[in-house]
C-alpha cells in the first residue's frame, strides 16, 4: 500500500538536491503541495457529499437557494489568508533566489546564452576579469555574430583570455557561483533540476543566476521554455568539481588559450647559397 500511495506523492518525483538553498524550495514546495491536496480532497468530498444528499428523489422537491452572505465571506477571507501567509513565508528564499541585491559575491562568475538550440558560456581567464564584452558594455552588443557570441572586443588586450564552451560547463563545489544569462535569438529557460535554479533569459538584457552546489558529480541542464521545433534537444551538461579538480581543469583550459594565442615561430630559412666547389 505504501508503494502505491507513494506513485501518487510528487514530492517522490523530485531529483536530489544539491544546492544549499534546495531544502528550502523543497519545504516550500511540500507545504503548497500538502495544501492543494487538503483543499482537493476538502472540495470534492463536500461535493460528493450534496450529490448524493440531495440527488432526485421521489417525494422530494428541489427549490432554489441565492447564497448566504456567512459563507460566501467565508470562502473569500479563508483563501485570501492562505495566500496572503504563503506570500510572507516564501519571501524570504524568494529574495535569496532572485533579488540582485541578495546575490552574493562570485567564487566563480561565468556568462551563459541561450540559441536554438544550445548553450554557450563564457569564463574570464587568467586574470579572473572579464574583459570588454556585451555583457560588461552594452555598446559592444555591436560586435556579437555567430563566431563571437560575447561581443568580445579583440582590441581588448583584457578579453584575449577569455574562453568559451559550448553546451557544457564547470564548477567547484561549495563556491558561490554567479551566472550572468540572457539569449541570442528567443526566450530560453536556464533549467538546472538538481540546483533547484529555474531563470528565464531574455535576449538584450542580463538575468542572475547564483547557487552554490555542496556534492560533486555530473548533472543535467535543460531548457525550460517552448523555444522552437528543437527544443527537445536544448540540453546539457554540467560537471560540479572538488577544488583541486576545478583549479586543474581550470589552469589546463588557461595554457590551451595562452598556446593558441602565441606567436607561431618562423621556420629558419633554408640556406640555399651553393656550396663552393673544392679543389
Amino acid at each position: 500500500m505504501g508503494d502505491i500511495l507513494s506513485v501518487f506523492d510528487m514530492l517522490s518525483w523530485f531529483p536530489e538536491n544539491i544546492s544549499t538553498f534546495g531544502q528550502e524550495l523543497d519545504d516550500l514546495f511540500a507545504i503548497i503541495y500538502y495544501i492543494s491536496v487538503a483543499i482537493f480532497f476538502l472540495t470534492f468530498g463536500i461535493l460528493g457529499w450534496f450529490l448524493v444528499k440531495y440527488r432526485s428523489r421521489p417525494g422530494h422537491k428541489g427549490y432554489n437557494y441565492h447564497g448566504n452572505n456567512i459563507v460566501e465571506v467565508t470562502w473569500t477571507i479563508l483563501p485570501t489568508i492562505l495566500f496572503a501567509g504563503i506570500g510572507l513565508y516564501s519571501d524570504d528564499i524568494w529574495e535569496k533566489t532572485k533579488y540582485s541585491k541578495r546575490v552574493p559575491k562570485p567564487d566563480v562568475e561565468i556568462l551563459v546564452l541561450g540559441k536554438t538550440y544550445g548553450w554557450t558560456f563564457l569564463y574570464p581567464g587568467a586574470d579572473g576579469k572579464f574583459g570588454r564584452n556585451a555583457y560588461t558594455d552594452r555598446t559592444a552588443r555591436a560586435l556579437m555574430t555567430a563566431t563571437n557570441p560575447f561581443g568580445k572586443d579583440p582590441e581588448d588586450p583584457a578579453s584575449a583570455d577569455d574562453f568559451m564552451m559550448e553546451n557544457q560547463f564547470r564548477v567547484p563545489v561549495n563556491a558561490n557561483v554567479v551566472m550572468r544569462g540572457s539569449s541570442q535569438d528567443v526566450l530560453h529557460s536556464f533549467f538546472l533540476p538538481h540546483m533547484r535554479v529555474k531563470q528565464d533569459v531574455v535576449p538584450g538584457t542580463w538575468m542572475n543566476i547564483w547557487y552554490n552546489a555542496f556534492k560533486t558529480g555530473t548533472y543535467e541542464l535543460a531548457c525550460a521554455e517552448l523555444c522552437g521545433g528543437g527544443h527537445y534537444s536544448m540540453r546539457a551538461e554540467y560537471q560540479v568539481l572538488s577544488k583541486a579538480d576545478y583549479d586543474k581543469w581550470l589552469d589546463g583550459k588557461v595554457a590551451e588559450v595562452a598556446a593558441a594565442s602565441a606567436p607561431v615561430a618562423e621556420a629558419p630559412a633554408a640556406d640555399t647559397t651553393a656550396a663552393a666547389p673544392s679543389n
